[in-house]
């Protein structure tokens, strides 16, 4: 029952999304990494607003994209029905645990896209904020790639959303431990936090030549 509401929530939001979206999607190596993910990975977007979900729904077709949500969206009766159709992992900060990323890691060993803000909330400043640490976790626990993935959050109806796809990450490739030191996670953090800055300024750059190639013709 839930996949078939999914798909019909799909099916209804997409013509939505082509008018207040209008997505334009670039690729930092379109060879290497596209819209298609086979098999496990872990999105790790910034958050400007709470279409950055709906933006990456549509951004990796026929994937269910499973995402990391604050409990305080499954305080909603109507959110949590919602939710289990669409995906949602609860994190729950007023409760110490990891629940979550036990159910990420299992959902990635499964094949599974994953989606994590690692910013841990909605940025209102237009900036991109320091990233937590614990999608570093669940990517070296599931071995799953990191798919970087920047979007510039300029939505509305007379606007264009832009989106920038970055190169798979393998955190296995700079750390082997399943048991890292409190020093290799904020190194592998502050290493992925760093290339999702540069992929940003990598969008803004494209964005405005794309702007400038407009006005020349």
């Amino acid at each position: 029952m839930y996949e078939f509401f999914r798909w019909l929530g799909l099916l209804m939001g997409y013509p939505l999304q082509l008018v207040f979206f209008k997505r334009k999607t670039y690729y930092e190596d379109k060879k290497e990494q596209g819209r298609f993910v086979k098999g496990g990975a872990l999105v790790v977007s910034n958050h400007y607003h709470v279409f950055d979900y709906l933006v990456n729904l549509f951004l990796f077709p026929f994937r269910k994209l499973y995402v990391v949500m604050s409990e305080v969206n499954f305080r909603r009766k109507w959110f949590r029905f919602i939710a289990k159709f669409f995906g949602g992992i609860c994190s729950n900060r007023d409760v110490k645990g990891m629940k979550f990323m036990d159910e990420s890691v299992e959902l990635l060993e499964k094949g599974k896209l994953v989606q994590i803000y690692p910013e841990a909330h909605i940025t209102l400043d237009g900036q991109m904020h320091s990233f937590k640490p614990s999608y570093v976790m669940i990517a070296l626990r599931s071995g799953a790639p990191i798919i970087p993935v920047i979007i510039d959050g300029n939505y509305g109806i007379f606007k264009r959303a832009h989106v920038i796809i970055g190169k798979k990450i393998y955190l296995s490739d700079y750390c082997s431990s399943l048991n890292p030191t409190k020093e290799d996670i904020i190194a592998l953090n502050e290493m992925v936090e760093k290339k999702a800055r540069e992929l940003k300024e990598e969008l803004d750059r494209r964005v405005q030549q794309d702007k400038i190639g407009k006005k020349c013709r």
